[in-house]
């Protein structure tokens, strides 16, 4: 590295290599825990998946829109609040999960070219400046999530503390290891090995509500 400015290295090349593929495995587990299907490999059933298939989870209305916009983003997540039952609505821990797309929409929305009398100035009259992608987002009082595991089809409203996320911490299942296969077949392979059980689940369904775009 010489005198470069990056010259921090990890002690062991191995070290490297599992922070690098222990992202990836993160980036993977998010889009499990919220749309995976448990019949494909590497895969459970995700929140999305379990909530469409429960007859008890609130269905909000989509307007037969196919996509979320700047133009319809606001209409939608009206239909969500107005999917929360009275019982969770003004919950402490109510929040609004929402995929990147509809994250968007919702900030081009408030930076104007949107209805609701925001005129083209937006928010603050900041238009398009607005946001400094620090900013935490609320829709009538209720925190949006960005989700980036989400399908880029739906939203979900619920109380944190009614969606769960399990894995075997102490179980013999999980395993990482990196092993180097010069010693075995004499190739200059390195193979990364993770192994860990996980899986999504809420308490109550008729707490939570779902969006699913048409």
């Amino acid at each position: 590295m010489g005198y470069s400015s990056f010259d921090n290295l990890p002690k062991q090349f191995s070290d490297f290599l599992i922070s690098h593929v222990a992202g990836l495995v993160a980036e993977k587990t998010e889009q499990n825990i919220w749309g995976g299907v448990n019949s494909n490999a590497g895969e459970f059933d995700g929140l999305t998946v379990l909530m469409a298939a429960d007859s008890d989870v609130n269905d909000a209305a989509n307007g037969s829109e196919t996509s979320f916009t700047s133009s319809n983003i606001v209409s939608l997540l009206s239909n969500v609040v107005d999917s929360i039952p009275n019982s969770v609505y003004g919950k402490e821990d109510l929040k609004l999960y929402v995929p990147p797309v509809a994250h968007q929409a919702y900030i081009r929305h408030l930076g104007g070219y949107g209805a609701n009398g925001l005129g083209a100035s937006g928010y603050k009259g900041e238009g398009n400046q607005w946001y400094n992608n620090n900013a935490s987002l609320s829709f009538e009082g209720i925190e949006l999530v960005y989700t980036p595991g989400m399908p880029i089809n739906h939203m979900v409203a619920g109380q944190k503390s009614n969606i769960f996320f399990g894995t075997g911490l102490l179980s013999d299942h999980n395993e990482v290891k990196v092993i180097d296969m010069a010693d075995l077949d004499g190739s200059q392979n390195v193979r990364v090995v993770m192994r860990f059980t996980s899986g999504v689940q809420y308490g109550i369904g008729s707490d939570l509500s779902l969006l699913t775009l048409a």
